[in-house]
């Protein structure tokens, strides 16, 4: 599959309803952009296999506890899955396919790769996005049989221990909300990827890759009206000047009055300036 390709299927994905939703899919075809060959139906029977294998590990408990005892002995002991906390800002740590062979990650596609396992295992997990940490949540209908798991660090957290970690990264500039710990759209955790891949490449300055990453984020998220600013910067640097210009121009239309208006004008003067 070419970079193309990979991006015209991405786009096709996106249109699918949020309950009909691949996410193991929609994250491959995120990597499928940067790695021509992967083999999609390969990695997706390989997800297969794995909830194979869970399903016979939990076998027949059926306490909440006792099932997340048991999917966290399959995950963290038997595949070894883990938390690449020597290289976190590795790209291939965001990268589904990579995360599967290496059997090392970040928070966020650790998760991924517990919830889209789980879930054809029969299991109710879904991911959740609190800020600065990606967990999992075993959601059962019941809502006293609530388990969050956290896959980076291997282990199980209360609602408390949560609390208490947002407190340790943001101190009182983020206070917690119970939003904070509820499931997160499969398309809001696929343009939060992308989002860490931006991250990752404009600290490495690939401007190209990073300039990927942004488009793709616009199509998960449309409503994402920073990354119109954001592309626009990429853009600016690249010296894409109509296409820094448009996003500029589509930023401020949407938000007349941000704290980085005068910024923005500013790099939309200059832009105009080099275009005349």
């Amino acid at each position: 599959m070419t970079p193309a390709e990979a991006r015209d299927a991405f786009t096709r994905f996106l249109k699918t309803p949020e309950a009909e939703m691949d996410l193991a899919e929609g994250a491959l075809l995120i990597a499928a952009e940067e790695y021509p060959e992967l083999r999609l139906g390969a990695y997706l029977d390989r997800i297969e296999r794995l909830a194979g294998e869970l399903r016979e590990m939990v076998g027949d408990e059926i306490s909440p506890a006792g099932v997340v005892e048991r999917c966290n002995a399959f995950f963290f002991e038997a595949q070894r899955f883990r938390g690449n906390h020597a290289d976190y800002y590795d790209p291939r740590n965001s990268y589904l396919n990579e995360v599967l062979e290496r059997r090392l990650g970040i928070p966020i596609t650790l998760s991924v790769v517990y919830v889209v396992v789980g879930e054809r295992a029969g299991l109710p997990l879904r991911g959740v996005g609190m800020p600065g940490h990606f967990m999992v949540k075993y959601a059962p209908r019941a809502a006293e049989g609530e388990v969050f798991i956290d896959p980076f660090h291997g282990r199980v957290r209360s609602r408390e221990e949560c609390a208490k970690m947002l407190g340790e990264m943001y101190g009182e500039a983020v206070p917690m909300r119970p939003g904070f710990l509820e499931p997160s759209p499969k398309r809001q955790i696929l343009a939060r990827i992308l989002n860490n891949l931006k991250g990752i490449y404009m600290g490495k300055g690939d401007l190209q890759r990073a300039l990927a990453s942004s488009d793709r984020i616009m199509l998960a998220n449309p409503h994402a009206t920073g990354e119109w600013r954001d592309r626009g910067m990429i853009e600016f640097r690249l010296h894409r000047d109509r296409d820094a210009l448009r996003d500029f121009a589509r930023y401020l239309e949407i938000r007349p009055e941000p704290v980085d208006a005068p910024r923005i004008r500013q790099l939309r003067n200059e832009l105009l300036g080099r275009l005349n």
